[in-house]
């Protein structure tokens, strides 16, 4: 203890005589200084007017540098042992214990040891990283149709509350016009249950709505319970029912992990984006519905009308990878183009006739796949033979979107029961996973489904998107890209571009 006492004695000996030679130091520096502004206001002030002045500031300041040479000197001879002394005896005061002057000392030593330590943490911790807190979307602030879809840019940025959850960065996100259908009130009905049973309580409003059926985009957090072949930084693709309380057409999405699959090897992030969706619907279409398969579809016969639709460019695809003869009735504009894809004949729907249609097939065709909508189903049934197969692709009416009050009740309370048990299969024609997307991204690595992207828009251009989308003049899928990736700006690609 003593020699730590010395140690210390020691320490503040040498700190004095720093102090010491410091003030000496800067004495010598400030008189240099205050010679040369001396000079320079001799220089400057040498009027009479002024005469008195300069006499008077010249007096003070020799009082000043006399004051400041004898407040140096007393600081040499001043002993701060003084000090220490005072303090300890007004230590010894006010708490009535014995304190010497080693106690002291320590205390000291502890102020500027414990003072050092908490700069150096101070200087050393960084501020925690801000969240944000919010995003961009394409959303419907109502049911009125494309007029309700704007891009917004302060839309609440969704977060994980669920254990089997997926954050993700959206890359690139596909336009639907499922995307219209839902702004124009689609699914309205389910959609309010499940914002209000499945969502965080600080999401429960039902607009804006965000838009988008399908994306790709890297994983940057998950769920606990998550499937474990997902991780952070994969690269993923999203299939979302038309009915999802969630949309993809934004920067950062949260979905269940059974709606996320990897994405193809093989493709960017803008090709990807256009199988997702409309390739689940063709996949659930084909083996599903149709109940195809590479030994039940060879050399049947096939129409697929309006095969132009992001959708039917690939249910031609499967059909042809299942060797299956294949007709398509499309406009004249993309006949050639199906011919490419694998089709074995092409009609021009503007001007063919139902005549013409049969002479593939005078008995009819076993299967027809309508992606034109329910005003093309009495055409496709006349095109079947006698034990064909009419099959629908597209949005399934749903009676939920126009019950009033009082069947909406009843149907609500039949909702609650049947999605205790069945989940979302209580209402959903089609169920789509991850089992499916996997499928296509290992047919779209072997290079057997190509996706068809027809332009890529940046989200300031969402106005022109969804006119391109509604201008019937696409050939496939439309794509947006979003800014803030800090990748590079792509216009717009032309019509009909095969990857």
């Amino acid at each position: 203890m003593g020699k730590t006492i010395t140690d210390l004695c020691n320490g503040f000996e040498t700190f004095k005589v720093l102090m010491t030679t410091a003030l000496e130091n800067g004495t010598i520096a400030f008189d240099r200084w205050s010679d040369q502004m001396h000079q320079l206001v001799l220089e400057t002030w040498n009027s009479r007017s002024i005469q008195n002045i300069h006499e008077g500031i010249h007096l003070g300041w020799e009082q000043f540098i006399e004051a400041w040479l004898q407040t140096k000197y007393s600081l040499q001879q001043y002993d701060f042992s003084v000090v220490v002394d005072a303090l300890q005896s007004k230590i010894i005061y006010l708490t009535g214990n014995s304190f010497n002057r080693s106690h002291v000392y320590i205390g000291f030593a502890g102020l500027f040891v414990g003072s050092g330590v908490g700069f150096l943490i101070g200087i050393n911790i960084k501020p925690s990283a801000i969240t944000v807190t919010h995003m961009k979307a394409a959303s419907a602030t109502s049911y009125n149709g494309t007029e309700s879809i704007t891009l917004l840019e302060d839309v609440v940025t969704p977060k994980i509350t669920e254990s089997n959850q997926v954050m993700i960065m959206v890359r690139a996100a596909a336009l639907d016009p499922m995307d219209i259908l839902v702004a124009s009130g689609y699914g309205s009905f389910i959609r309010k249950f499940l914002i209000k049973h499945t969502l965080h309580k600080s999401m429960h409003r039902e607009f804006p709505i965000v838009l988008g059926r399908d994306c790709s985009g890297v994983v940057i957090d998950l769920g606990s319970e998550v499937r474990r072949d997902i991780n952070i930084n994969d690269e993923v693709w999203v299939s979302l029912p038309p009915w999802s309380p969630c949309g993809t057409l934004c920067e950062t999405i949260v979905v269940p992990d059974k709606y996320v699959g990897h994405k193809p090897r093989s493709l960017t992030h803008e090709q990807a984006a256009t199988l997702p969706y409309s390739g689940s619907l063709a996949w659930l279409a084909v083996f599903q519905t149709a109940n195809l398969n590479p030994l039940t579809a060879v050399d049947k016969k096939i129409i697929i009308y309006c095969g132009d639709t992001g959708t039917g460019s690939i249910i031609v695809q499967l059909c042809c990878y299942l060797k299956a003869d294949v007709t398509v009735a499309c406009p004249s504009r993309v006949c050639h183009f199906m011919k490419y894809l694998g089709a074995n004949t092409t009609y021009e729907t503007e001007t063919v006739s139902i005549d013409q249609l049969l002479s593939t097939a005078p008995c009819g065709y076993d299967y027809v796949f309508n992606t034109a909508g329910e005003l093309r189903n009495s055409l496709c049934k006349q095109l079947c033979n006698v034990c064909g197969i009419v099959v629908p692709i597209g949005p399934h009416r749903l009676p939920s979107d126009s019950f009033g009050l009082v069947r909406g009740f009843f149907y609500i309370q039949w909702l609650r029961l049947a999605y205790m048990f069945q989940g979302n299969k209580c209402w959903d024609h089609y169920e789509f996973n991850s089992t499916i997307l996997n499928e296509l991204a290992s047919m779209a690595n072997d290079y057997v489904l190509r996706p068809v992207l027809d332009k890529t828009f940046m989200e300031h251009e969402l106005e022109r998107a969804f006119k391109h989308l509604q201008s019937r003049q696409t050939i496939g899928k439309v794509v947006m890209k979003f800014s803030n990736l800090n990748c590079p700006t792509l216009m717009p690609r032309s019509s009909g571009i095969l990857f």
